[in-house]
């Protein structure tokens, strides 16, 4: 059985603050394991704001995830997320723009994410006049 796992197993298995809980989220991870987008961008705040990790161990976290042979189901350009995040970009902001999909364009008034998202997928910041 594949399953999605929640927020506080991958933490558990990130973390081993709890040392039960780190076994067990381990070997439940060891069966393999989807990663929702959702529970990707829980994760990363609960890393930053909870366990105060910087972003430099944050994004090697993930991407030592999303390597493991068990990960069977990831958020869709990952990879790109990282690297954006790696750069500077919010984490949440750029898991947003790759879950985008078909839209024309991300639409909002923040105009960081413009600059921090390069040139994919397109961004329309809305201005005021």
């Amino acid at each position: 059985m594949v399953a999605a796992i929640d927020t506080n197993v991958l933490v558990r298995f990130l973390t081993g603050d709890d040392l039960a809980q780190a076994a067990v989220a381990a070997d439940r991870i060891s069966l393999g394991f989807v990663l929702l987008p959702t529970v990707a961008v829980e994760t990363e705040w609960v890393l930053r704001a909870g366990y105060s990790w910087s972003r430099e161990r944050i994004e090697a976290a993930f991407r030592d995830v999303i390597d493991l042979p068990e990960a069977i189901g990831l958020p869709a350009n990952m990879d790109w997320v990282l690297d954006r995040f790696a750069a500077g970009a919010d984490f949440a902001d750029m898991m947003h723009l790759s879950m985008a999909g078909d839209a024309d364009a991300f639409v909002t008034f923040d105009q960081r994410i413009e600059k921090r998202a390069g040139d994919s997928p397109p961004v329309a910041v809305i201005t005021l006049a």
